[in-house]
């Protein structure tokens, strides 16, 4: 409980541990991800305060994103797609992190709990202190319940807010999948990242019908996959065999072709939609959008020398690691702070310094887990390859409860994303296709996916208690939905009985027998 309780306050420690981390930079660190992935954020973040703009008219606030509407500011999104650099930086990551995780004789399970603890923190402390804000600035009634659209939609201002989230579910759907795509990748590389771009393609061009149009949602999984996966290619060494002339090449073909749909054929090219548009091409990711990541990332592979040569000046190292250290904080806070400019009519300046406060209050525990100098892994590179095969202990009942524990964290995630919290009521429901859930199923769902997450490595007596509290409270959840007469879809209820049946094989196991290696 008391560790919990320091989520919330500063802690002078915390500072310290950033410096000290940078002055013990190791000498294999690659500056040149770091730089990247602190790059994607704030890319994302440099969109919102340029992008989107919010005026009172006729008693309405009125949201609208000028990379929809002006051919300039579209143009400009083409070289902010910083959601796919950072993508890219964490198939590294994840990556090494898997190396290093097998090298101290690991599990794949407990690979699985260091990726998503090390988000999940900071996440947790957002969603609780913003919500809480939220609806306290909604009862006094200085903040609209909705904001409009220049399409004459509207969209919850809680919900506008929590927008942020969108990154933190694809980053979990990334490193659910990492045990499998890392096999993929050990096993048949090229073979691998040609599939899913494959399907990337086929299914941005099919047609679906209105009953089958679920399907394009898939592209969530095989995009982001494809661009993770490339993450993994300079992992271990590939993309530094590539002639670095090419790199240039592919950058300027890649916008070409851009400009020429533009411009030509007059297609919609922005790569920032925030959800406010029906027309867009992130919502699920497109064809063009994987032409501009590739181009984006082709630039900075240009300029990857003079950037890590930068990189490596002593005082420039130390404030680009301090940013580095409050990353997650600063882009989850940034977009209430950019809709707090307009509501309130505050300077940008202001908004910048709320952003600093809030980095300072509520970053400790990211900035507490920061590290740069972990003397467990080096680069990889085709001088210096990792041993093969790479084992992994493995147990089925501990990897599927931390891989269904993922998933549960993962819907809650998308269903706050969806809907906010307790704006319209504590049980008030959010669809996402084929699945509805409320607040209270959401909020529930990632807190016992949390605590079943970690059960597998730490606090093993409590297993048992908390497997069945999960059943108690996935039984309350559908209970829920019946007391205010919410219709339960078949495959909702199919859904519910697979976890509790789930929980239940896991409490009769009298114990784990065997622990296997497997090759990845």
């Amino acid at each position: 409980m008391i560790e919990i309780i320091k989520l919330f306050f500063p802690n002078i420690n915390s500072f310290r541990s950033v410096m000290t981390e940078t002055e013990n930079t190791s000498i294999s660190r690659e500056r040149f991800i770091d730089f990247v992935k602190t790059l994607g954020l704030l890319l994302l973040i440099i969109n919102s305060f340029i992008f989107l703009g919010v005026k009172k008219s006729g008693g309405e606030f009125i949201i609208s994103n000028l990379s929809t509407s002006s051919d300039s500011f579209m143009t400009i999104s083409w070289f902010t797609v910083g959601m796919s650099l950072f993508m890219f930086a964490m198939g590294f990551s994840n990556l090494i992190a898997w190396y290093s995780n097998v090298g101290r004789d690991g599990s794949q399970w407990n690979y699985l709990v260091d990726r998503i603890n090390a988000l999940i923190g900071p996440v947790l402390v957002w969603v609780i202190v913003i919500t809480a804000s939220l609806n306290i600035l909604l009862n006094l009634n200085m903040i609209p319940d909705f904001l409009t659209t220049f399409e004459d939609g509207v969209i919850s201002s809680v919900e506008f807010s929590l927008w942020p989230l969108w990154m933190v579910s694809i980053y979990l759907v990334m490193v659910m999948f990492a045990p499998f795509t890392i096999y993929i990748h050990k096993k048949y590389p090229y073979l691998g990242i040609t599939i899913f771009i494959t399907l990337i393609i086929l299914i941005d061009s099919l047609n679906f019908p209105i009953n089958f149009a679920y399907l394009k949602i898939f592209n969530y999984l095989f995009f982001w996959l494809a661009i993770h996966q490339i993450g993994y290619f300079y992992a271990d060494g590939k993309l530094q065999l590539i002639n670095k002339n090419i790199f240039p090449s592919v950058a300027i073909f890649s916008y070409g072709y851009l400009y020429y749909q533009l411009y030509i054929n007059k297609l919609f090219l922005s790569f920032s939609s925030y959800r406010l548009s029906d027309l867009n091409n992130e919502d699920p990711p497109t064809t063009v959008y994987f032409i501009a990541s590739i181009a984006l990332l082709s630039l900075l592979f240009s300029f990857k020398n003079i950037l890590e040569k930068l990189l490596h000046y002593k005082y420039f190292w130390r404030i680009f690691s301090f940013l580095h250290s409050n990353i997650y904080t600063i882009y989850l806070w940034h977009l209430i702070v950019v809709l707090s400019i307009y509501l309130f009519a505050l300077p940008v300046y202001v908004g910048l310094f709320y952003l600093l406060a809030a980095t300072l209050v509520f970053g400790n525990y990211e900035r507490s887990i920061f590290r740069l100098s972990s003397n467990l892994l080096k680069r990889v590179n085709p001088l210096q390859p990792w041993p093969t095969p790479i084992k992994a202990r493995f147990s089925m009942g501990n990897f599927s409860l931390a891989w269904v524990s993922a998933l549960l964290i993962l819907l809650g995630i998308v269903h706050l994303t969806l809907g906010g919290i307790g704006q319209n009521g504590f049980f008030n429901l959010r669809e996402f296709y084929f699945m509805r859930s409320n607040t209270f199923e959401g909020m529930g769902r990632i807190i016992t996916g949390i605590l079943l997450l970690n059960v597998t490595v730490r606090g093993l007596t409590y297993k048992k208690r908390i497997i069945f509290v999960s059943i108690l409270f996935t039984l309350s959840s559908l209970f829920s939905r019946l007391i205010i007469n919410e219709s339960i879809t078949y495959f909702e209820y199919g859904f519910n009985l697979f976890l509790i049946l789930f929980f239940i094989v896991l409490l009769l196991q009298k114990r784990n027998y065997k622990i296997q290696t497997k090759v990845k």
